[in-house]
């Protein structure tokens, strides 16, 4: 079936796709649901891995697990990330790798990555795409939000997933761009400048890990994590609806290995989800009466 491509801005669905590394799987799965249904999407807005599949969507590309892990596979890095061992002492060994370096700002000069992605995606720009896509990353030195709508396509998948510390910040117009997770991991502000339509908020965070630090390291790590989960909320609560891709067990953001299962998880998860979603398509009455409806349906707009 191809692709309903939305006619107007507010003729069809915006999806907001967070990051969450190897879980963007679910991301794909989700939309190749959404595809299947008919359901029109007017426009897609990415962050980090969401970027990913983003423009995977925009450049028509297969909505397929292999075809994209050929391409943004680093075997290095991600044996780096995969080591047997507590999470947080894999993490500790990784940024006291970085130390030692002394002159580099990342583990990874990203360039094998940029490699694969020139060959996925191609030498396509944002504003020359024929469905529209904004990519979320953040400004390192202000903390904003930097919403990209033009320019090459893959520096802009590489400066939205930019996680700092393992790949380089990317110079963007002056500025120094990083993975957009760190501002808003589900990418909303970027959504709403694609247009009117209902805007649909699809979270591939892990679950929630409940434990005790046991050095300062991992007070420092659960911080960040802690900052990162309130951000996610509060840009979830401006989504017309959101759709939890959450795992039911942690995923590690390089275990490629769970892609496939993330992918099925991410399907099934978007076709429970149907009817809700639909109905966000569905006329609204006006006047005073449908304000009376929209509230009791606890509906945001």
């Amino acid at each position: 079936m191809a692709r309903p491509f939305g006619t107007a801005s507010n003729q069809g669905l915006i999806l907001a796709l967070s990051g969450g590394g190897v879980r963007g799987f679910a991301h794909m799965g989700a939309l190749r649901a959404l595809r299947e249904a008919g359901l029109p999407i007017a426009a897609v807005a990415g962050s980090s891995a969401g970027a990913y599949v983003a423009a995977a969507y925009a450049l028509d590309l297969p909505l397929e697990v292999e075809p994209l892990l050929q391409h943004v596979i680093d075997r290095k890095l991600a044996d780096l990330f995969m080591q047997s061992g507590n999470r947080l002492m894999r993490l500790a060994r990784i940024q006291a790798r970085l130390f030692k370096a002394f002159r580099s700002t990342a583990i990874d000069d990203a360039e094998r990555l940029r490699q694969g992605l020139l060959e996925f995606y191609g030498n396509a720009r944002i504003e020359e795409l024929a469905f529209p896509i904004a990519l979320n990353a953040a400004d390192l030195n202000t903390g904003e939000v930097v919403v990209l709508r033009e320019g090459p396509l893959v520096d802009a998948i590489l400066a939205s997933s930019a996680i700092p510390g393992v790949f380089p910040p990317v110079p963007w117009g002056g500025r120094l761009l990083v993975d957009g997770d760190i501002v808003e991991k589900v990418p909303v502000t970027a959504a709403r400048t694609l247009g009117s339509g209902p805007v649909v908020g699809l979270d591939a965070s892990n679950p929630v890990r409940l434990h005790k630090p046991h050095n300062s390291f991992e007070v420092m790590l659960m911080a960040s994590e802690a900052s990162i989960r309130r951000l996610k909320r509060l840009a979830l609560e401006r989504c017309d609806y959101a759709l939890s891709l959450v795992p039911e067990e942690p995923v590690d953001t390089f275990d490629y290995s769970q892609a496939r299962a993330l992918f099925k998880m991410g399907y099934e998860r978007a076709q429970e989800a149907l009817p809700e979603i639909e109905a966000l398509l569905a006329p609204r009455p006006r006047g005073l009466f449908g304000w009376l409806q929209d509230v009791s349906q606890g509906r945001k707009r």
